[in-house]
Formats: structure tokens, sequence, C-alpha cells
């Protein structure tokens, strides 16, 4: 418990957090509008349901608050060893810290989730997408636990989410229930994806971060 709190400090004093935060729920609530004036003019946005489809676009910043969240502490100054000194069980610690991101991000993704799909009648979807989001910045955040550092862990993220999955979805209608993002575009068909992707994720970084020097 104690553990949990002291991450809970860190990670409420980190201004990127919050401005990763306040920008996300924003460009949601904007993107939300403007496919809810698209629509009203007869002139649907994409495909899919207009409740999850600004969700495919906020995932890119709980992706990066999964990234910053973790990467922050490899950065100069070398926090990570001063966290070490004072808990030197790494299982725990690597437990401890993946609580703790799950309980900030939690509020923030039910807020965003909740400014997608509400506004678009789409209150069935909330409770999936506010999980489906505290899952993709857990993932993210275990990947810049293996890569260190936040510029290569966010763009190995946007190459897998933006690139790889559409482009893999487009060519392989079957490849859609196998990939992490396919939730975002439909909850009930991808959720089994998602969870299993960050479940490997989180078991590889603790495993990378019980092994590896600080």
């Amino acid at each position: 418990m104690n553990a949990v709190r002291a991450e809970l400090r860190k990670l409420l004093t980190l201004p990127s957090l919050r401005l990763t935060a306040l920008l996300t729920w924003a460009g949601t609530l904007l993107l939300g509008y403007a496919y809810r004036h698209a629509e009203s003019r007869g002139e649907p946005v994409g495909g899919g349901d207009s409740a999850l489809a600004p969700l495919g676009y906020a995932q890119a910043g709980f992706l990066v608050l999964g990234v910053l969240a973790a990467a922050s502490e490899y950065q100069a100054g070398g926090q990570i060893r001063s966290t070490l000194l004072a808990m030197p069980r790494r299982w725990p610690l690597h437990a401890a810290k993946a609580v703790t991101l799950a309980l900030v991000t939690l509020p923030v993704a039910a807020a965003t989730a909740a400014t997608s799909t509400l506004s678009a009648g789409g209150f069935g979807w909330t409770p999936a997408a506010t999980g489906y989001l505290t899952l993709t910045t857990l993932l993210g955040a275990a990947v810049a636990t293996l890569v260190r550092r936040a510029v290569p862990a966010v763009v190995l993220l946007f190459a897998l989410y933006f690139v790889a999955g559409p482009l893999l979805r487009a060519r392989y209608d079957a490849s859609a229930g196998y990939l992490p993002d396919t939730a975002a575009l439909d909850p009930s068909g991808g959720a089994t994806a998602t969870i299993v992707w960050t479940l490997a994720a989180l078991a590889l970084a603790a495993l990378g971060f019980h092994r590896r020097d600080a």
C-alpha cells in the first residue's frame, strides 16, 4: 500500500500527464462534435458506430499517457534508482506501478469515453470504452518500461496501432480479432485481444524490469 501511495504522488505531480489527459479529453470532445455535425448533414465520417469513432483517435493520447508515466523515471536524473533504493523488491514495485497507473487513468478514461459515447447516444458502450482506454494506457506503459525511452516507445506503438493494424484489417479480415486496437472500433469483437495483449506486455515488462539493471 505504501508503494501505491508513493507511485500515486509521483504520477499526480507530473505536469506532462495532466496536459496529455486534458488535451486528449478536449480532442475527443471536438471530434465528437465534428462527427455529430457531419451526420446531421447526412455526411457520416468514416465507418462503424459514431459513438466509438472518436476513440480511434483518442487512444493515441492514452498510449502517450502510459508511455510518459513509465518512461519518466528513466529520463535524465534516473529517478528509477531512487525508487529502487526505497523499494528494492521489483515484482511488488512493478505491480504497484501498474495498479497506480490504472487508478489514475480510470477517471480520465471514463470522462473521455463518456464524452464520445453519451453525446452520440451510445451509453451502452461507455463501460467497455472506459476499460479499453485504461488497458491501452497500461499497454503503453509496459512497452515504455521495456524500451525505457519515450520517443521510441511512442513511435513503436503508433506504428502498431495506426499503420500495421489498419493495414492488416484491410487486407486480412480475420486478423481483426487478434489486434489490440480492434476493440476501439468493435468492443464486443476485440475485447479479448486487448486483454491478452495488455497482460502479455505487462508480463514481459515485469520480467525485463526484474532482470535488467536500473
